[in-house]
């Protein structure tokens, strides 16, 4: 093969292969741009399924962070017998509140969860203090007193993680 005949064959591919080049890169760019179009479709139709759960789990979390602040949960359930019955009462209360609750985590910030986590256990602890504090001999109905007492001085210990609740919602969702 001559080298006026290689040129005359380059000329005459170039065209197709500069029409192969645009082709692609058009195809290219539009695949892209159409599959980027439907991952912000698919966000929003998760996020129009997803933030109402995240609010509903962040509403029950408030909820449960207020049944267990031993105010309210002295007030709620009724004393009975001795304070160590009392105790384990509220305890359980507490804990059933926490298992019912427990489907929740999926939707909370895990930071936020872990202070729920931590407001439980210091809320059983207290409880479990205030009924050592009183010994053995105190009635349920000395034990509710003292708890609503000594709660009312310190600082609940679900308080906290309300507030961190209170700024996932604000300032994340």
């Amino acid at each position: 093969m001559d080298s006026n005949t290689l040129w005359t064959v380059i000329i005459a591919l170039l065209p197709g292969i500069l029409v192969a080049l645009i082709s692609y890169g058009l195809i290219d760019k539009f695949l892209k741009s159409d599959t980027m179009r439907r991952e912000i479709e698919v966000r929003k139709i998760n996020n129009s399924q997803i933030i109402p759960q995240r609010l509903a789990a962040y509403e029950r979390m408030a909820l449960f962070l207020e049944r267990i602040k031993p105010t309210g949960l002295t007030r709620r359930v009724s004393p009975q017998s001795t304070a160590k019955n009392y105790e384990a009462i509220l305890i359980q209360t507490v804990q059933g509140e926490w298992e019912h609750n427990l489907s929740q985590q999926i939707y909370v910030n895990p930071d936020s969860w872990k202070l729920i986590y931590s407001a439980k256990n210091a809320t059983q602890n207290f409880i479990r203090q205030c009924a050592a504090d009183l010994g053995e001999d105190a009635t349920a109905n000395e034990l509710q007193e003292y708890i609503i007492t000594k709660s009312i001085s310190e600082n609940a210990p679900s308080n906290d993680a309300l507030l961190k609740l209170q700024v996932d919602i604000q300032g994340n969702l």
